[in-house]
């Protein structure tokens, strides 16, 4: 064979594998790094948790609320409740009662 094809050849392959390289690397690091890459994947999933446990908080809160809401309607109303309100409110108490207000 001709020596100059060979060297053809051999240059034609040395810039395959380079352009391999390249196009490899390229990918991995869009793989890590990208928009959609493994990095974000992890910061997306810690964002997830944080919304979901503000998530619950807000369940819970929302709960309390109803349930105080459904205590002071007037078909199922809770003296009990209506009283402590009242108290908590005006600084109502009765004569031989000692009012303790903790902060």
């Amino acid at each position: 064979m001709n020596k100059s094809l060979v060297f053809k050849n051999k240059f034609y392959l040395f810039l395959l594998l380079i352009l391999s390289f390249f196009i490899f690397a390229y990918l991995f690091y869009f793989l890590i790094n990208g928009e959609r890459g493994i990095v974000s994947f992890y910061k997306l999933k810690k964002i997830n948790l944080n919304h979901e446990y503000t998530l619950s908080n807000l369940d819970k809160k929302n709960y309390l609320l109803s349930d105080r809401i459904k205590r002071l309607q007037t078909k199922h109303i809770d003296l009990d409740f209506v009283e402590e309100k009242i108290r908590k409110i005006t600084g109502y108490k009765e004569n031989d009662e000692l009012l303790l207000i903790f902060d």
